[in-house]
């Protein structure tokens, strides 16, 4: 009988630990999430994404060229334009604040490589602030400029030259989890090719 409940008492111990362990997981901060590498920010914003409309061809058909004096030449095809190259940082700052968190410096150091790397040294960007939907447009909007200028201080002090580099706040405008406005994911800076 004492082995039948011990053996439940120590199960039943496993499975309370499991459950806090699992509920540890799910409170772990965004912040703790793993920095992206320099090399995967090069190779987002290397080029820009251009897109191929339906029907465009790749290569003319063998013969092309000899009919071109009897054949008129065909219609132009659309093209949609090349999408800016960007991508979204989760960067964390204080409450309140534009003061980057000690959390994300790994990932501020490896954007400021990336940036100032040769791969990307003829290109230019824009640093764009994004909150999440709570408070108003106008805070929200101020405070977005002070965070996007805050990351382009930071990378002008690590190496990217400051005339390749703007910065502007969208505030709440632009959520890109419109289903949850006050998601942490919301709270962004976005670095988006602007040239180069």
């Amino acid at each position: 009988m004492k082995t039948v409940l011990h053996g439940a008492l120590v199960a039943a111990l496993f499975a309370s630990c499991g459950t806090l362990l699992a509920q540890e997981a799910q409170k772990t901060p965004p912040q703790a999430q793993e920095a992206p590498s320099v090399d995967s920010i090069i190779g987002t914003l290397k080029t820009d994404n251009a897109e191929q409309s339906a029907g465009q061809t790749r290569a003319l058909r063998p013969g092309a060229a000899s009919m071109a004096t009897t054949a008129p030449a065909p219609a132009p095809v659309a093209t949609k334009p090349a999408k800016p190259a960007s991508i979204n940082m989760q960067i964390n700052f204080e409450f309140n604040s534009d003061r980057i968190s000690g959390s994300s410096e790994n990932t501020m150091a490896n954007l400021a490589a990336a940036l100032a790397s040769p791969q990307l040294q003829d290109r230019k960007f824009t640093v764009i602030g994004h909150t999440d939907g709570k408070g108003s447009a106008e805070y929200n909007k101020a405070l977005s400029d002070r965070r996007a200028n805050a990351v382009r201080r930071y990378l002008v002090d690590h190496g990217v030259a400051s005339a390749r580099l703007r910065a502007v706040g969208k505030g709440k405008s632009e959520l890109l989890n419109k289903d949850d406005p006050f998601a942490a994911e919301n709270r962004r800076v976005e670095i988006l090719a602007t040239g180069g």
